[in-house]
């Protein structure tokens, strides 16, 4: 089980196929199974099957003389280590930035570990060392990357752009910027990202499997898209500072620091960018898992955006008995006090998917009946706390009465860990599965 606290969430029938239906969504995002199932090497060509299901893709390394691996985001580490191993003695040398190190014995491999989601001096040290590989490269050369989302973060070039990027994430995310505005911002602050890395590995031939945490899967956006050519500009960048930035000392400061993307087609015409898994991969197989359960299945989004704490309100109000509706996206949390978004100390502790859960129990109770429950998960098991998600139902209404919790106190402090904490109704998850952003169900089925 990925789940970690499976058995002790399960209290009854429903909170049980709940739960594996959320499991199901894990397993097939799970990061060995998934590039052991997905990549192989046979007389010297590597085929990488992946989610568009068109014809996989093939490569003669025999056309190399060099084959490196570069990770770059959540889960790149362990997918740089599942790919080692299958290339063996194929790979000549590979680094990867992640924000955990899986274990490696491979000496050819580094893996280095960064901070997220603000980036720190451990990060700049690491990319770095990834340019060193990157320009290095010369065009008998094969570079096979995995962007994961964090990515943005985790690779950093300079002391400049970690104090930009840093005051552009806080400025942007208190306000609601959704992930595709912020990585246009983040793009033009940095010459690594925006299809930079793909301009310093040139004339290397670069793979580049994508995984996707974004919504409607645009690949410029993982992880500010370093191999994928950038079709913003620095006045997009413009744009989304005057939208969302009130404070002008900060939006002049951005604006300087902008710097022009790559706009030379030549540096990508040898970089093939391929969707390797997004959350679709997911939801499919939580569907099967429900239709497998005896329930009726609708998928409401695959790009569901908008505030945490209402983001249910719409799926709950429309399912019928015996149905489970599934959806997949990243939610916002609106952090409008400056004070408590600089001193996190004064904030309470949660992630969107807490907050989404405690959201909809909270502001939906009279719907919440002993029939409906609801999950809200990170997928790579991390929901900004140590918890994955939570799971919400009439049982934690319960608790929550008997305890004296005030759900509009949790609400206002953003402090859903905490409060799912005291419920018991938090999730817990291994952290080896790829991030895919947010999976999201409500199952409603007659009493048992």
């Amino acid at each position: 089980m990925i789940i970690t606290n499976f058995k002790s969430l399960a209290k009854n029938s429903l909170r049980e196929k709940a739960l594996l239906i959320a499991e199901a969504g894990y397993e097939a995002i799970n990061i060995e199974k998934t590039i052991k199932n997905r990549i192989s090497l046979k007389d010297n060509i590597l085929e990488i099957r992946h989610f568009e299901k068109e014809k996989p893709h093939q490569v003669d390394l025999k056309n190399f003389k060099r084959v490196f691996i570069v990770g770059i985001g959540k889960g790149s580490a362990l997918a740089s280590v599942s790919l080692a191993k299958i290339l063996g003695r194929k790979l000549s040398g590979g680094i990867a930035l992640d924000v955990n190190r899986p274990i490696i014995n491979n000496q050819r491999l580094i893996t280095y570990v960064g901070t997220h989601p603000l980036p720190s001096e451990q990060n700049i040290k690491a990319t770095k060392e990834i340019i060193k590989l990157a320009k290095g490269l010369n065009k008998n050369d094969l570079l096979i990357t995995f962007i994961c989302g964090g990515g943005s973060a985790l690779a950093c070039v300079s002391e400049k752009e970690l104090k930009n990027s840093i005051l552009a994430t806080r400025e942007l995310t208190k306000d609601s910027a959704n992930i595709t505005e912020l990585n246009t911002v983040r793009k033009h602050l940095s010459e690594f990202k925006g299809g930079g890395l793909a301009k310093m590995a040139f004339p290397a031939n670069v793979v580049s499997l994508i995984i996707s945490d974004v919504c409607g899967n645009e690949l410029s956006s993982v992880a500010s898209g370093p191999t994928v050519f950038d079709k913003t500009t620095k006045k997009d960048v413009e744009k989304v500072l005057k939208k969302y930035l009130s404070n002008l000392a900060s939006q002049s400061v951005l604006t300087r620091s902008m710097r022009e993307t790559p706009k030379n087609e030549k540096y990508f015409k040898r970089v093939k960018n391929i969707l390797f898994i997004c959350n679709q991969d997911a939801v499919m197989a939580m569907v099967e898992k429900a239709e497998k359960l005896g329930f009726a299945v609708k998928i409401h989004s695959l790009a569901l955006e908008g505030e945490a704490k209402t983001v249910f309100s719409s799926i709950i109000e429309k399912i019928k008995p015996r149905e489970v509706i599934i959806a997949a996206g990243e939610t916002t949390v609106a952090l409008t006090n400056d004070k408590r978004l600089m001193t996190n100390d004064k904030l309470g502790k949660g992630g969107r998917n807490q907050e989404a859960v405690l959201g909809v129990i909270s502001n939906q109770q009279s719907i919440i009946s002993n029939n409906i429950v609801i999950i809200s998960f990170a997928s790579d098991a991390h929901d900004n706390t140590e918890a994955a998600g939570a799971i919400g139902d009439s049982l934690v209404l319960e608790k929550a009465e008997k305890l004296k919790l005030n759900f509009e106190e949790f609400l206002e402090n953003h402090d859903s860990f905490n409060f799912f904490k005291k419920t018991g109704d938090l999730i817990y998850a291994k952290q080896q599965c790829f991030n895919v952003a947010d999976l999201m169900l409500v199952l409603n089925s007659p009493k048992e």
